[in-house]
C-alpha cells in the first residue's frame, strides 16, 4: 500500500491550502440545529468541486455526497453541519465565527465540533479519485442535520442508505475509537397541589418532592462495563409551572441526563428511576404528590421543514476489540501515520450509535482536541487536520478490504 500512500500524500498536500480555505468557510457561517440551510450550500457545492459523482440533500436536509466504486462493500463517512451556541462572543480569544488561524490553529466554533473534521472527511473521500484509484465499492460522505440535538439526521440518513462500514468522524485527536456509552435525557414530572404561598399548609409542595427524591438518587446502583466504566446520572434543569414568587407550584419538572453502557436499554433505565420516585415518597410520607418519569421527546423540525418527534436517545456502543474493522483500521493508521496509539473510546455520545443501531458497523476517527468542543477555547489543529486526510483515505480503502472478505 506504500505507493498508493505516498500518491494520496502527495495530493492531499497539494490541496492543504483549500482544506484549511474551506474549513475558515464553513466555521464563518453559523448552522445551528434547524438553522444549517445557510452552510448547506457551500459543502454541496465544494462537493462538486471535488468531483463527487453524485451530490444531493434528502428529505431532512442532510447532504449525501458520492464516489462510483465498483461492486464491493460501501463505505460511509459521517460527519454533521451543526453546532452548539457560542455563549457570550466576550469571552472568546477570537470571535467565535471567524476562523482566525493563531500559531497553527484554527479557532471558532464548530472547528472541533466538527466542520474541522467534516472537512477533512469530504476531501479525502475525493482524493481517491484525484489519484486515479476506483474504490472497491462505494464512498457516502454523509453530512447530518440536528446531531447536537439528539442527531435526528443520522436517524433519518440510516434508514435510508445501506453500508457495509462506516467511519464516524468526531474529534479524536487522530486516535481510533471503538465506542461509548449513550445518552438518554430523561424528565421527571412532580405533581402536588398549588396554593398561595401565604398559605403553605393547603398546598402540596411539590419541591419538598424533588428534595426527597435528589437526596436518595446518588444511592443508586450504576450498571458497569468493564470498558466504558459505570452508567452515570446527573440532574441538570429545573422547571416549575409558575412564574410568580408568590404561588407555590402544584408540578416540578426536573430533567436527567443518563449516560447508560450497552446492555441497559431505556425502558429499564425508566423503570429503575421510577421505582426511586415511588420510594422516596413514600419514606418521606409525601402521599399528596405525584411523581413520574419518562424519556424526553422533543418536537423537531428541519431547515427543509421536516417535522418528528424525536425521543432524545443517543444509542450507547461498543465494537469488541478483536472485531475485523477495528484490526482493519489499526493497521491502516499505522501506515499512513507512522505511529501506533492504540484504541480508546470517546467519553460523549456521537451519531456513531445511530448507525451502529441500524446496523452499520462503526469506528470513530477524527481530527481535534474533544476537550476542547462547546467551550470558548475551541480550535483545531493544522496538522492534526493535514494528517487526517491521509488517514481518512486509508481507513476507507482498509475497511472497504477488510469488509469484501467477509461477504
Amino acid at each position: 500500500m506504500e505507493p498508493l500512500l505516498e500518491n494520496i500524500r502527495l495530493a492531499a498536500q497539494e490541496q492543504q491550502a483549500a482544506l484549511v480555505d474551506f474549513t475558515q468557510q464553513l466555521v464563518r457561517i453559523p448552522s445551528l440545529p434547524g438553522q444549517e440551510h445557510e452552510v448547506m450550500p457551500a459543502i454541496t457545492h465544494e462537493m462538486n468541486n471535488l468531483g463527487y459523482d453524485q451530490v444531493w440533500t434528502d428529505q431532512a436536509g442532510n447532504i449525501v455526497g458520492k464516489i462510483s466504486g465498483g461492486n464491493g462493500p460501501v463505505v460511509l463517512l459521517n460527519g454533521h453541519m451543526d453546532h452548539v451556541d457560542p455563549g457570550p462572543h466576550e469571552g472568546w480569544p477570537y470571535p467565535p465565527f471567524s476562523g482566525e488561524i493563531v500559531e497553527g490553529e484554527l479557532w471558532g466554533r464548530a472547528s472541533v465540533d466538527m466542520k474541522g473534521p467534516l472537512a477533512c472527511m469530504v476531501y479525502a473521500a475525493s482524493l481517491l479519485k484525484r489519484v486515479g484509484l476506483t474504490p472497491p465499492g462505494d464512498i457516502l460522505m454523509t453530512v447530518a442535520v440536528m446531531e447536537e440535538i439528539g442527531g435526528l439526521g443520522t436517524h433519518y440518513l440510516a434508514s435510508q442508505l445501506k453500508a457495509q462500514a462506516a467511519i464516524c468522524g468526531e474529534p479524536s485527536r487522530n486516535i481510533l475509537r471503538r465506542g461509548h456509552r449513550g445518552r438518554v435525557q430523561l424528565t421527571a414530572r412532580f405533581k402536588g397541589r398549588s396554593a398561595h404561598a401565604s398559605v403553605p399548609h393547603l398546598a402540596a409542595n411539590p419541591h419538598y418532592g424533588v428534595a426527597a427524591f435528589l437526596a436518595q438518587l446518588p444511592t443508586l446502583t450504576m450498571a458497569m462495563d468493564p470498558v466504558l466504566g459505570a452508567s452515570t446520572v446527573a440532574p441538570t434543569l429545573y422547571a416549575t409551572d409558575q412564574i410568580s414568587p408568590n404561588v407555590t407550584p402544584g408540578e416540578v419538572y426536573l430533567t436527567l441526563d443518563w449516560r447508560n453502557v450497552p446492555g441497559e436499554p431505556p425502558p429499564e433505565i425508566v423503570a429503575k428511576v421510577q421505582n426511586l420516585l415511588d420510594h422516596c415518597l413514600a419514606a418521606s410520607r409525601l402521599h399528596d404528590i405525584q411523581a413520574m418519569v419518562e424519556v424526553a421527546t422533543h418536537e423537531l423540525i428541519t431547515y427543509t421543514g421536516m417535522a418528528e418527534t424525536f425521543p432524545s436517545i443517543f444509542p450507547s456502543f461498543l465494537l469488541p476489540e478483536d472485531h475485523l474493522l477495528l484490526g482493519a483500521a489499526r493497521t491502516a493508521l499505522s501506515e499512513a501515520l507512522g505511529r501506533d496509539e492504540g484504541i480508546d473510546i470517546w467519553r460523549f455520545a456521537t451519531d456513531g450509535g445511530h448507525l451502529m443501531a441500524a446496523g452499520i458497523p462503526t469506528i470513530g476517527f477524527g481530527p481535534g482536541d474533544e476537550r476542547l468542543a462547546h467551550t470558548n477555547q475551541e480550535r483545531i489543529n493544522l496538522t492534526q487536520m493535514n494528517e487526517a486526510v491521509v488517514a481518512y483515505a486509508a481507513l476507507i480503502l482498509a475497511l472497504a478490504e477488510a469488509v469484501k472478505y467477509e461477504m
